[in-house]
């Protein structure tokens, strides 16, 4: 999206955490990128850069929180918009120690408070509500997501029942669920396949492949591990559906792409998931519990009209994404403000 504002004649400067190796200080596309800091001191940082320094250089600052924020209202000295893709909130129960989770999912409330009054930016009806929970009185804007324009592959659909997942290996993902809902699946005994696509933490992934050997799925689970675009594209082309178990998404962006891939999601129940898969018209929405997954891929599989419909509906649908429409409604958005 920046780098389509910096086509349009826009100045931007996007400051990020830096990694062994990074530039300090470079130009990218016309954006220039200043690096600092890393995970938890980025934000620290950020505010010694720039705080007292960005009036007459800059008309606003986008405060992007992913988790942890950058306080900007508190000290940024000119207007401020927070973009904001999902709140932690269960993810903290999967993601991190005790006490680590109960500190971090108590305080996320109190520490997202400086910005009840700031304009927010969001990608799903589901954060909006979120943020309103959480207090928020200003104008929070929906942001349509995008996604680069797709190809499909040309491939053939797989002869048996085939089955995705893409993202990362993490137990706020709950792949482990979607294990179980594949073995369940398995119970009638019709050949299948489930393809994992991603890495994660190796102790999590070795837990994932004792759980498929337990389950006695081993030999039709695949772990693919991290997949170039083509590659991606091409396994989702051929499968029967995505799955997503997660915890909470902000969106769920390999939905969209699958979908742009002619393949339907089956999705928990959960903010961000039931916002990117319209139930039984692009993908099936589904108590977020293996049995009921379970079920949806039997139903899916048993009946290739509803797999074509959703199929077509997906493929439609996908194609309302790019990211030329979400950088202008982002900096339409922000433009407002400043007027």
């Amino acid at each position: 999206m920046l780098r389509r504002w910096v086509q349009r004649g826009d100045t931007v400067e996007w400051f990020a955490a830096g990694f062994p190796g990074a530039a300090a200080d470079t130009a990218i596309d016309g954006i220039h990128v200043v690096r600092a800091g890393h995970q938890w001191s980025v934000h620290l940082q950020a505010m010694r850069r720039y705080r007292g320094r960005l009036r007459g250089r800059f008309d606003a600052v986008i405060d992007e929180v992913n988790t942890m924020p950058f306080f900007t209202p508190l000290w940024a000295g000119i207007p401020s918009f927070l973009l904001m893709f999902q709140l932690a909130r269960e993810v903290w129960w999967h993601e991190s120690r005790f006490p680590i989770n109960l500190v971090g999912y108590a305080l996320e409330p109190w520490y997202l408070r400086p910005y009840r009054q700031t304009p927010a930016f969001t990608i799903s009806q589901s954060t909006i509500d979120d943020l309103r929970r959480f207090g928020f009185q200003s104008s929070i804007t929906l942001v349509p997501i995008g996604i680069e324009p797709l190809n499909p592959p040309a491939v053939t659909r797989a002869t048996n029942p085939t089955f995705l997942y893409v993202g990362r290996l993490a137990p706020s993902k709950r792949v482990h669920e979607i294990l179980e809902a594949f073995r369940r699946f398995r119970v009638a005994g019709e050949r299948a396949r489930l393809w994992l696509v991603g890495d994660g933490d190796p102790g999590y992934v070795a837990r994932l492949r004792r759980l498929a050997l337990r389950l006695g799925i081993d030999q039709d689970c695949e772990f693919l591990g991290r997949l170039d675009a083509s590659g991606k594209h091409a396994r989702m082309a051929e499968s029967h559906a995505v799955l997503m178990a997660s915890v909470r998404e902000g969106w769920g962006l390999v939905v969209t792409e699958a979908a742009a891939c002619g393949t339907p999601a089956l999705v928990y129940d959960v903010p961000g998931l039931r916002d990117a898969v319209r139930n039984e018209q692009t993908g099936l929405v589904v108590k977020p519990t293996p049995a009921a997954l379970a079920q949806a891929m039997r139903r899916i599989i048993a009946d290739p009209t509803l797999r074509e419909r959703l199929a077509s509906g997906a493929r439609a649908w996908s194609q309302t994404f790019s990211y030329d429409h979400s950088a202008d409604v982002l900096r339409d958005g922000i433009v407002a403000r400043l007027s």
